[in-house]
């Protein structure tokens, strides 16, 4: 009997944990179930996530492979794109606390080489370039981002001279508008306040102490690390890129990282440590005022639950990391394929390991690839109605000749016009589009040539028949 009482009261002692245990195994099995139809369905030839909660790690894994075939792990390196961004406001926020910036200060002050045109009176702080609201547009900034070729010593400096002189569209402070020259700037800032290159800082003040080793802001040291080519996406599926990097792009979006790196600084971001005080970390942590949606250095999410986070694009990789505070809980997802009309898709992918550990059921968005199916449409369908109309006018003896020239004219405007139109109404460049949308700027140039060999050959005949009638 007493035998029978000693192991019932072990038994009520290690329930608990073992209900815990299980219920821990359950949620990781889950998410193991989830990510394997994710990276199916969403066609991702390789992936690597962590998750924490309290500041152990309760799930990690990596699945398929790198461009070079090699197996990925949580030490692949992959490009985080604007996954930089946070970083780069954690070493501004360690410059404030050194007392060698101010938010509220005029980036005048210390980069008084580089200059803008402004309508109004007020300065771009600091602070406005770290909350995305300096007031230049987001299609000035695509001309200086993403370039190859830059220099490895001076590339910021290279980048920011080409925006030197940048016309405001709108008044600092006033309105949020998404734009990595802001960290562009920002970086050049770090430059000369530390009198340390961008590389430098960031390994000596923030890579080194939190132990992030494999974490790389130039082209050499990622490749040491084992940086490769990504993925585009053609159609949804995987095609292997040519391994963009920008030199000068480390601050807003060229970092090369692991998940087991970016779980470091999630870790910090959740716990703190000896690189930032408490109070300037929660700043970092605190959702903007005014129902803004952009920090310090990381969005938040526009209703519900208030929690950081930062997603993240090159053309070759997309990366995504979130942690919530009050929870304890965090996570990192790398992934080696893009497309910017995928974005939404891959979105899901870490609201569904939300929704698992918030003991949902998680759901992926659909693959939507129909802009690229449609657009292919079109193309075949000016294709065959071009080359109907020319055999038409070629077989004919007389024509009306005041409406075939006007066809050849408005597939001439058409063909001149197409880009300028698109990249207007879309608000981008056409080289991001190259970057970003390969398959549609591929479509796009079909139709220009279609368009462009259907006003020739239009103009060719029509002289043709006239010479045959004189």
């Amino acid at each position: 009997m007493k035998r029978l009482v000693i192991c019932l009261f072990v038994f009520l002692l290690i329930a608990p944990s073992l209900s815990l245990a299980a219920e821990g195994g359950d949620t990781a099995q889950q998410i193991e179930t989830f990510m394997n139809e994710a990276l199916e369905k969403y066609n991702i030839p390789g992936a690597s996530l962590e998750v924490v909660h309290n500041g152990q790690t309760i799930f990690q894994d990596s699945w398929g492979t790198m461009s070079d075939g090699s197996a990925v792990t949580e030490d692949s390196t992959f490009l985080i794109g604007s996954v930089s961004k946070p970083l780069t406001s954690l070493a501004i926020m360690m410059l404030v606390e050194d007392g060698e910036i101010k938010l509220d200060e005029p980036i005048e002050t210390y980069i008084p080489w580089f200059t803008y045109q402004t309508d109004g009176t007020k300065s771009i702080t600091v602070r406005h370039l770290l909350e995305q609201t300096s007031g230049i547009s987001a299609y000035d900034g695509m001309k200086v981002t993403d370039q190859q070729g830059r220099d490895k010593e001076n590339g910021i400096t290279q980048a920011v001279k080409e925006l030197n002189g940048v016309q405001l569209s709108r008044i600092p402070g006033e309105a949020y508008e998404y734009n990595s020259a802001n960290y562009l700037l920002l970086g050049a800032i770090i430059e000369a306040v530390s009198n340390q290159s961008f590389s430098a800082f960031m390994e000596t003040h923030i890579f080194s102490p939190l132990g992030m080793n494999n974490t790389t802001v130039d082209y050499e040291s990622a490749v040491e690390r084992g940086f490769v080519p990504g993925f585009h996406s053609w159609f949804g599926k995987p095609v292997k890129g040519d391994g963009l990097y920008d030199q000068s792009g480390a601050p807003y979006g060229y970092m090369s990282s692991t998940v087991s790196d970016l779980t470091k600084f999630i870790k910090f971001m959740l716990n703190g440590g000896e690189l930032l005080s408490e109070q300037s970390l929660k700043q970092l942590q605190t959702p903007p005022e005014n129902g803004g949606r952009y920090g310090l250095g990381w969005h938040f999410p526009r209703s519900g639950n208030k929690y950081p986070y930062h997603t993240g694009a090159t053309p070759e990789y997309k990366s995504e990391i979130f942690f919530i505070p009050e929870r304890g809980l965090g996570a990192v997802l790398l992934m080696n394929k893009y497309h910017e009309l995928e974005a939404v898709s891959y979105l899901s992918i870490m609201e569904g390991i939300r929704s698992i550990m918030n003991g949902k059921n998680p759901d992926l968005v659909q693959l939507n690839v129909s802009t690229q199916w449609i657009t292919l449409g079109v193309v075949l369908l000016l294709a065959f109605i071009s080359l109907i109309s020319l055999i038409r006018l070629k077989r004919r003896t007389t024509i009306n000749k005041k409406v075939w020239v006007s066809t050849g004219i408005l597939s001439a405007i058409l063909a001149v016009g197409l880009i300028p139109l698109f990249t207007y109404s879309m608000g981008i460049s056409w080289r991001t589009v190259g970057l970003f949308l390969p398959d549609v700027e591929f479509l796009i140039q079909c139709l220009i040539a279609i368009l462009a060999v259907n006003s020739l050959l239009t103009f060719l005949f029509i002289a043709m028949k006239r010479k045959n009638n004189t």
